[in-house]
């Protein structure tokens, strides 16, 4: 069973390999897999800062976006407990663990939500987050591919780590994927600016984010761009006008 399935991944990465001129697309491949609404992939460093890999829509996208500010939900959670875990009704949650996250997620069309670690023996360095816009649980076959489809990614990343040549999977791991390093870059402009640790910098970035209705993404791109400016002798940040 599982070898066919792996067979059914590897057409459908070539799939969509032939018809993207940069790679495959990891998140696309995972929501059809698992037949679920969308699917996004965090990486996560040594210290856990999470970046993001990619994201299948733009649903996918503003949860990635939401986990990153927040701290809290399924691809963060699972990736540090190293095990999956599973929101079937975000509109009536089983726990109250999402405190923030869940309202925010239904906001934005998730009506139940999965996160699988990835990662290769005890090695854990992301997750797989995918959601569907229904409630219900998933099937044990639905969930089966989803650990088959992070063990599938947990290799390419491990692949590209390791400098393996050629074309297709490696290719778009190893810089024509979605993965963006800006986040981290604003926060070291303003560990500097404000004379912080990066990770309290990286806290300040999330909770402006957070307050200001902002993607992490585009707040950096401020950021970095002196566009967004943090203020250190006023404590409070501030936007450059006619930049």
């Amino acid at each position: 069973m599982t070898a066919s399935r792996l067979v059914h991944i590897f057409k459908l990465m070539a799939k969509y390999e032939n018809d993207n001129s940069h790679g495959i697309s990891l998140c696309t491949v995972a929501a059809e897999v698992t037949n679920l609404s969308g699917a996004s992939i965090l990486l996560d460093s040594a210290d856990e800062q999470f970046t993001a890999l990619c994201a299948g829509d733009d649903v996918a996208q503003k949860l990635m976006d939401l986990e990153v500010v927040l701290g809290e939900g399924p691809g963060i959670d699972a990736s540090r407990s190293g095990v999956a875990l599973h929101e079937a009704n975000l509109m009536s949650p089983e726990s109250t663990r999402w405190m923030f996250y869940a309202p925010e997620a239904v906001d934005v069309g998730a009506r139940a939500v999965f996160g699988y670690p990835i990662r290769i023996g005890a090695a854990r360095f992301g997750s797989l987050s995918l959601y569907r816009d229904r409630s219900g649980s998933l099937s044990s076959s639905q969930a089966s591919d989803a650990y088959l489809m992070a063990s599938v990614i947990g290799r390419a990343v491990l692949a590209m780590q390791a400098g393996a040549p050629g074309r297709g999977l490696v290719n778009e791991l190893g810089g024509n994927s979605t993965l963006d390093f800006t986040f981290h870059q604003a926060a070291g402009m303003l560990a500097v600016q404000a004379s912080l640790s990066v990770k309290d910098a990286l806290v300040a970035l999330r909770s402006h984010a957070y307050a200001t209705d902002s993607s992490p993404v585009s707040l950096a791109t401020r950021v970095i761009t002196r566009q967004t400016l943090f203020d250190p002798e006023m404590g409070a940040w501030r936007e450059e006008l006619g930049a």
